[in-house]
C-alpha cells in the first residue's frame, strides 16, 4: 500500500506504516498524482478519492491509499473513480474558490485528514 497525500500530519505521523508519496500542493494536486500514478505504475485505489464527506472546496488536504500491483493493465475503475473526482474538485472549485485560510484552520483541516486516514488505516488492520 502506498499513501498519497499532502498533509503534513499524515507525513510526520503515519510514514512509517507505509510507503508515502508527499505532495507539496493543493488537494486538486493529489487527485492529479494519484491519476497518473493509476496510469504509469498501475496502481489501484484502496479508498475513495472523496471519501470523508468534505467537499473539496472546503478542506485543503487528501490522504488517498492506493495499492501496487504487477498488473501491466490499467485498472479502469480505479481511473474512472480519480476522473470523477477530478470533475467534482473542478466544479468545486469553479463555483466557489477556497478562502485564505489562517493557519489555525489549516491544522484543523490536517487533523480531520489524518484522523480520516489514521481511521481507514485501524479498519483496515495496517497498524496493529
Amino acid at each position: 500500500m502506498i499513501i498519497i497525500t499532502n498533509n503534513p500530519m499524515v507525513k510526520e505521523k503515519i510514514n512509517q506504516a507505509c510507503p508515502l508519496s508527499f505532495i507539496d500542493g493543493s488537494y486538486g494536486e493529489v487527485l492529479v498524482e494519484v491519476k497518473q500514478q493509476i496510469i504509469e505504475k498501475h496502481v489501484v485505489l484502496l479508498s475513495h478519492p472523496l471519501s470523508g464527506s468534505i467537499k473539496p472546496n472546503e478542506t485543503y488536504y487528501k490522504t488517498i491509499f492506493v495499492t501496487e500491483t504487477t498488473s501491466q493493465y490499467i485498472d479502469i475503475e480505479s481511473l474512472e473513480y480519480i476522473e470523477s473526482a477530478i470533475a467534482v474538485y473542478e466544479k468545486f472549485i469553479k463555483n466557489k474558490q477556497r478562502p485564505n485560510w489562517s493557519l489555525a484552520v489549516l491544522k484543523d483541516f490536517a487533523f480531520v485528514d489524518f484522523y480520516i486516514a489514521q481511521s481507514t488505516l485501524d479498519r483496515m488492520e495496517v497498524l496493529r
